[in-house]
């Protein structure tokens, strides 16, 4: 080995094709490794987003005070805890009586996000309360006044004016008291019936979050076991305990948040795909600049194993080499990319550590580009080693059946690691399985196609010399294009569908609980200052108790949220705008039928035809199931589980909820609305949706600095393919010039055939492109939809690349003396 690897090492140094390769690894290295360090901190810190509207990354609640068995298993779980208790009373003053939220913390709350007050304080004493700018409004009050929340009197000693920690539902109303939870027990407001929520909120790095929650999860499972053999009333006593994440406590995030990470690891696929490609152009070409050296190698006596062992120790010093560089580069580039995104998106909380590079993706981008390097090239040392003799006095053209098992055993190596990079299989094998097909289709099209232009004797039919490796090139050159096309497009279909999600206009305050005699007032209201609002919606609470006579099983009520309390119900000749029928008639008709939301329905097992029965106030009814809906749980709109045809009950029996938009000037004139129904809840879900709407912008800027450093990446191997199909017309370019062509002429000719070979990859790429994007929309629950630009940009963008690239190497080669190509084409 020791004699043949030193003159190898400085014949491979001599030519272009191991730079070529080198630059491949490197570039593979370093761009999976900052991608993948990114992600993960992109991912933590999106998820601290995320956690602060809970201002937590766990809480657990329940209608009754916690055993203190959670607090201590979660503190002794390296856990920070909080306690919360939440009630609604009524705060008054010697004029004003106004419904309030009480939020009674500790000095601990919150453990994620913040609270910012006017005049500034770091600290809530006892005695004294925060108010909302709603609540001070309708109290009349100003820091330093008195107000009594039932029984206890408080100083008002701040204006709230940002929480974090907002919600929906009970938790959310508006407005707003923050007390000490010492002080609870002087409001005398917490009562046997009362409506109250405890809550222990916990927060600690995801590992100790996730092992809580595993533990928590089994307990209750076992205790579910055991629940079967007691009375029921036991079961009922545990029914109301809850453990909620950020991501289940803040259900508007939990779709753009899957989406993002999704999105991330199709950028790592993406990614692999691209260096993937670049590898096995630079292993070919390495390949063909070698077959002649092993030719004389094996003349001169040299046995395979001798040349397989100097080759395998030529790739292990590239790898080495391209490690300690891509090592840096990847280090520098992650750091860079996350100090853009610091200053590009102040919000974000990202921690740079070169030893948590160095200890996690690292490891996996070297493991990664070993074995796919491995892959790529193995198949051509083993055509190597089998290159015949008789090379050196006769040239042999390439076999189509070597590229494509080298092409076949590289591209299996990277569907594997691009699994092991994304720990996405399913992801992994959608795409990689899509991109091998539509490869394997496109290229006999397009071979078929070449073969056909050929054979018809056109004038472009000059242009194609031999098709199979024309075919080659085109696919080769449209598969970097796509899957840089992929990306853009995926990044616009995702702004398109969070623009949906939270349009000009969106609702931002909830009205709860208007009786019936108030409502056409209200409505009257509402038109007369031009605010804009969803239907009100007759509402009353009841249970779902059986379905066809038959009582729902115990099991079934333990695990489904939905049987073990009160609903909202409604009736309505018109849905929610957002729902949309999936199955059945969507009129509801006349009395006594019900439209049932399709996730819940096969959670329960319900059909079409079914009768349910639910119980309210007034007493027990049936309603026969006529068809399920999909329902945008995540839109600032009234939802419900089941709507009612009109006249099933008494609406005047229970009262109405409906949301509307208010412009932010308008605000002022809102309080005189809610002092006008005094006995209305309106829930201001404005600071909501500024949260919503602050870390929408965070995901949008990610995902676009993301789109831009993948298709630099993806240029970059755009280019080197277009220099490798250069390269193969060196030869070319230097006979035709010893035969007498002119140095115009040739440039015309070959220009024309680069932007041929362009313009039918961007034709192709296209294709790639809608049907890549298509099966990642298909995972990303997004609308699959044609992508007309790329028809526009795409090709005419190939031809014009591909002709100018084409026309500058050109320029250079026919300026080499002929015999000086020659003599330099196997060097």
């Amino acid at each position: 080995m020791n004699h043949l690897f030193k003159p190898l090492l400085t014949q491979s140094l001599r030519s272009t094709g191991i730079y070529l390769l080198m630059i491949a690894l490197t570039l593979a290295i370093s761009a999976t490794t900052a991608l993948k360090f990114s992600n993960e901190q992109i991912q933590n810190a999106v998820a601290l987003q995320a956690a602060e509207m809970l201002a937590a990354d766990l809480v657990l609640s329940d209608s009754k005070p916690l055993d203190s068995k959670w607090k201590n298993q979660a503190q002794q779980a390296g856990l920070k805890t909080s306690e919360v208790t939440m009630f609604g009373t009524m705060a008054r003053t010697s004029q004003q009586f106004v419904m309030v939220n009480v939020k009674a913390v500790d000095q601990h709350f919150p453990l994620r996000g913040d609270i910012q007050v006017t005049p500034v304080a770091t600290r809530l004493k006892p005695g004294e309360a925060w108010l909302s700018p709603r609540a001070m409004q309708l109290l009349h009050v100003k820091p330093g006044e008195q107000i009594f929340l039932a029984d206890g009197q408080f100083k008002v000693s701040a204006e709230i004016q940002r929480d974090s920690n907002q919600e929906l539902g009970f938790s959310g109303f508006s407005p707003t008291v923050i007390i000490s939870r010492s002080d609870v027990a002087k409001t005398n407001a917490v009562q046997v019936g009362s409506r109250i929520d405890y809550r222990l909120l916990m927060s600690g790095t995801p590992e100790q979050t996730q092992t809580y929650e595993q533990n928590f999860k089994k307990q209750q499972h076992l205790r579910a076991d055991q629940q079967k053999t007691k009375p029921n009333e036991q079961a009922e006593e545990q029914g109301g305990l809850k453990l909620r994440n950020a991501g289940e406590g803040n259900t508007r995030l939990m779709k753009p948040i899957a989406n993002l990470d999704t999105f991330l690891q199709l950028a790592n696929i993406l990614t692999i795909l691209l260096c993937g490609l670049a590898i096995a152009l630079s292993s070919q070409r390495y390949v063909q600049q070698n077959q002649d050296h092993i030719a004389l190698l094996r003349c001169c006596g040299a046995a395979r194993r001798q040349i397989l062992w100097a080759y395998l120790g030529l790739l292990g010093f590239m790898l080495v080499i391209s490690m300690l560089i891509g090592t840096l580069l990847g280090v520098a580039l992650g750091y860079g990319l996350l100090q853009l995104m610091l200053q590009l998106i102040p919000h974000l909380q990202i921690y740079f550590s070169v030893l948590s590079m160095l200890a996690g993706p690292l490891p996996v981008a070297f493991f990664t580009c070993t074995v796919v390097l491995l892959g790529f090239v193995l198949p051509a040392l083993w055509q190597l080693l089998n290159t015949p003799p008789v090379r050196v006095i006769r040239q042999q053209e390439k076999s189509l059946r070597s590229v494509l098992f080298m092409l076949s055993s590289g591209l299996i190596s990277l569907v594997l690691f691009c699994m092991l990079l994304t720990e996405n299989i399913s992801l992994s094998l959608w795409i990689c399985g899509a991109v091998l097909l539509l490869c394997c289709v496109l290229y006999l099209v397009v071979w078929a196609g070449l073969k056909l232009i050929r054979q018809m004797k056109w004038s472009v039919s000059a242009y194609v010399r031999t098709p199979y490796m024309t075919a080659f090139q085109v696919t080769a050159l449209a598969l970097g294009l796509s899957l840089i096309a992929v990306l853009a497009v995926l990044r616009t279909d995702l702004l398109e569908r969070w623009q949906q999600q939270l349009p000009v206009g969106t609702p931002n305050q909830f009205v709860y609980g208007l009786p019936p005699f108030d409502m056409p007032e209200f409505k009257q209201q509402l038109e007369q200052h031009g605010w804009q609002g969803t239907p009100l919606y007759p509402n009353i609470r009841g249970r779902l108790i059986a379905k066809n006579d038959l009582p729902f099983s115990d099991e079934l009520i333990g695990n489904n949220n939905a049987l073990r309390r009160e609903l909202n119900l409604t009736q309505s000749e018109v849905y929610p705008s957002d729902n949309v029928i999936v199955q059945g008639n969507a009129h509801l008709g006349q009395t006594g039928k019900v439209s049932v939301e399709s996730k819940i329905a096969q959670e329960l097992g319900i059909h079409l035809g079914d009768r349910l029965t639910f119980s309210i106030p007034e007493g027990n009814f049936t309603a026969k199931v006529v068809n399920f809906r999909s329902v945008e749980w995540e839109s600032f709109s009234p939802n419900f589980f089941f709507i009612f045809s009109p006249a099933t009950f008494d609406e005047n029996a229970g009262s109405y909820l409906g949301s509307f938009y208010i412009p932010d000037a308008d605000k002022p004139k809102l309080i005189s609305l809610v002092q006008q129904f005094s006995s209305t809840v309106f829930i201001d879900v404005s600071a909501i949706l500024d949260e919503v709407k602050r870390i929408m912008n965070v995901l949008v800027q990610i995902v676009t600095i993301l789109a831009v450093l993948v298709s630099i990446s993806g240029l970059l191997v755009l280019i080197a393919c277009l220099n490798l199909l250069m390269d193969e017309r060196k030869k070319e370019v230097a006979l035709l010039r010893s035969f007498g062509s002119s140095k115009q002429k040739l440039k015309g000719m070959m220009s024309l055939e680069i932007g041929f070979i362009g313009l039918m990859a961007g034709v192709v790429a296209c294709v790639f492109a809608e049907m890549i994007s298509a099966v990642a929309s298909y995972k990303m629950d997004l609308m699959i939809q044609p992508h007309l630009q790329i028809w526009l940009v795409l090709p005419v963008l190939m031809t014009l690349l591909c002709a100018l690239i084409g026309r500058y190497r050109l320029s250079y080669l026919s300026e080499i003396p002929p015999l000086q190509s020659l003599r330099e084409m196997n060097q």
